[in-house]
């Protein structure tokens, strides 16, 4: 997971993104039993919170890297995902239980609810779950507050440092409180699906492995060939690196020679 850091909203949200906010908050003011029983729904506009320009700042935020899992996401955009932290339709507190109509809809052109996600993460994993500690706080609509709620899915825009909530083991992220095992387990975070991460260990434990042996032999362009290998893992720490954070965790573990 990595901690994404924003900054002014995108014009297409805080202009066509509030009017289209207001008028949602009016239609529901207007039919508020119907949308609260999910007998009448309400429409978003993917035009604006899906808008190139904020996919654009998204990814240039987040190195084109999904906020949970960290994958470099694929283009064309069929792959990348405006992911709404907080879900605008419909919440639900676990798969097992009845969703909660309407969703966050007042949060759905909200630059601090959304991110870029991969399809496995967003559609296949985490969908409308939206788990609280407390499901008697949750915000029904925007005369709620949000700021009573406390989410089991750590948030990318807010969460202090993931490395407090998650750890890795090889490749396998594992929570170490509740709100970092609930976002491995419902993301599917460990999932056996994301071979990728696997093979950038792989690729990881062969640099390190190599400079160990190079250091034992003796010759004059040994020195520029660890030298490469050294930068190559270093580079892969970096945030704008594919799985940077199971790369510091195996580089914590296991230091560079």
């Amino acid at each position: 997971m990595m901690k994404v850091t924003k900054g002014a909203a995108p014009k297409r949200l805080t202009g066509a993104g509030n009017t289209a906010t207001i008028a949602l908050k009016a239609e529901y003011d207007a039919a508020t039993l119907a949308f609260r029983n999910g007998t009448k729904k309400l429409k978003f506009k993917d035009s604006i919170y899906g808008h190139s320009t904020v996919r654009n700042e998204l990814g240039r935020i987040q190195h084109g890297k999904c906020c949970y899992c960290e994958v470099k996401i694929p283009v064309p955009y069929a792959n990348q995902h405006v992911e709404h932290y907080r879900p605008k339709s419909r919440s639900r507190q676990s798969r097992a239980t009845e969703p909660f109509f309407p969703g966050y809809y007042w949060l759905a052109y909200d630059w601090d609810n959304l991110f870029l996600s991969c399809q496995f993460c967003n559609s296949s994993n985490k969908g409308d779950l939206f788990p609280l500690g407390d499901e008697a706080l949750r915000a029904r609509d925007h005369n709620g507050s949000i700021a009573y709620e406390t989410p089991l899915i750590l948030c990318p825009g807010s969460v202090d440092d993931p490395d407090q909530h998650i750890e890795y083991h090889e490749e396998i992220p594992r929570g170490i409180t509740a709100e970092g095992k609930a976002t491995v387990e419902l993301l599917g975070l460990d999932s056996a699906k994301h071979e990728l991460r696997l093979e950038a260990l792989g690729r990881l434990r062969k640099l390190r492995n190599e400079i160990i042996v190079l250091k034992c032999v003796s010759d004059p362009g040994i020195a520029e060939m660890i030298r490469e290998r050294r930068t190559e893992l270093l580079i892969a720490q970096r945030p704008s690196s594919q799985f940077s954070m199971m790369v510091k965790h195996y580089l914590q573990k296991n230091p560079i020679p």
